[in-house]
C-alpha cells in the first residue's frame, strides 16, 4: 500500500474555515492511538530530542492491529491549508516498540513556529488511519519556510480509512449503489434483457437514481471506492455453424442487377 508522502489541504472560503473550526471541536471518534507528546501549546528546542509517545486510545482499532507507519511533521501555511513537509519515520517504518521515538529536532527544517505531527499506521486488517498530534510550538529553528499559528492547539481531525467489511447480502447486485455505503468495491446492476411481450402499462425506473454520497472540502487524495463491478449478462448467446454450400457466383444464388437498369434499389430501399 502507498501512501502520499506530501499531504495538501486546500481550502474553500468561509465555508471551509467554518469547518475547520468545528472539526476542532469534534471529539476525534476515529483513532487508534493518541499522541501523548507533543503536548498541546508546549514549546520545544530546536537541535534537542522530542521524544514522542502515543497511547492506545481504547478505541478499535487497537494498537496490535498497526503494522507500520509513516510519522511527519506538518504545519498551517494559512487558516485553512496545512502542509505536512518532512519525514520523521519514512513511508513503511516498522511501528516502534514501546509507543515512543526519540527525535531530533532538525533546526534548519523550516522557521519558528507552530507545528503538529501526522501519523499515518497502515493496518493488518485493512486500510490505514490518520492521527494527529496538538499544535506545539518549535524555536530555535534556522529555516526559512514559515508557518502561521492557529488560535485552537488542537491538531485537525483525526482520518478513518478501514478496509470496509465485505458486503453479507447472498446478492451484493441487489442492494442499490447508494445504499452500499463505504464498500470498497461497489455492485453496478446491468439493464436485464427484454422478454418477448410487453406487459407494462406505465413508465418506471428499474433502479434508484444515483445520489451525491459525500461532497469533499478538501483534496483527500484518496478514493472512496477501490473499483465498481457490473452485473454479468443474465442472459448467453449460442451459434451455430452455417452448413449450406458456398454458391461458386452471384448467377447462382438468383442473379444480380445490371448496372444499367434504373430499377436498380439501394439497399436499404429493398
Amino acid at each position: 500500500m502507498q501512501l502520499q508522502p506530501r499531504l495538501l489541504r486546500r481550502g474553500m472560503g468561509q465555508l471551509t474555515a467554518l469547518v475547520l473550526v468545528l472539526t476542532t471541536l469534534v471529539p476525534r471518534v476515529f483513532a487508534d492511538l493518541e499522541f501523548v507528546t507533543p503536548s498541546a501549546g508546549e514549546s520545544y528546542s530546536a537541535a534537542n530530542v522530542l521524544t514522542i509517545t502515543w497511547q492506545d486510545d481504547g478505541q478499535s482499532p487497537s494498537l496490535a492491529d498497526m503494522s507500520t507507519t509513516t510519522l511527519m511533521l506538518c504545519g498551517n501555511t494559512d487558516l485553512t491549508t496545512f502542509d505536512c513537509f518532512y519525514h520523521i519515520l519514512p513511508i513503511g517504518t516498522p511501528l516502534p516498540p514501546g509507543n515512543t521515538y526519540a527525535w531530533d529536532i532538525p533546526a534548519a527544517q523550516a522557521a519558528d513556529g507552530q507545528y503538529f505531527l501526522q501519523m499515518t499506521p497502515a493496518l493488518t486488517t485493512g486500510g490505514y488511519m490518520v492521527i494527529y498530534s496538538n499544535r506545539f510550538t518549535l524555536t530555535g529553528m534556522t529555516g526559512t519556510q514559515t508557518y502561521v499559528t492557529i488560535g485552537d492547539t488542537s491538531g485537525p481531525a483525526n482520518e478513518d480509512h478501514q478496509a470496509a467489511p465485505a458486503p453479507t447480502a447472498s446478492d451484493p447486485f441487489a442492494v442499490s449503489y447508494q445504499d452500499q455505503g463505504d464498500w470498497l468495491t461497489k455492485y453496478a446492476p446491468m439493464q436485464p434483457q427484454p422478454g418477448t411481450t410487453v406487459t407494462a402499462k406505465s413508465v418506471s425506473r428499474q433502479y434508484p437514481t444515483s445520489k451525491i454520497g459525500s461532497i469533499f472540502l478538501t483534496n483527500t487524495m484518496r478514493p472512496s471506492a477501490l473499483t465498481t463491478t457490473t452485473m454479468p449478462w443474465s442472459y448467453t448467446l449460442t451459434s451455430v455453424v452455417n452448413e449450406a454450400s458456398p454458391q461458386p457466383d452471384p448467377s447462382a444464388n438468383g442473379g444480380s442487377y445490371e448496372a444499367s437498369k434504373k430499377k436498380k434499389k439501394r439497399r436499404w430501399e429493398d
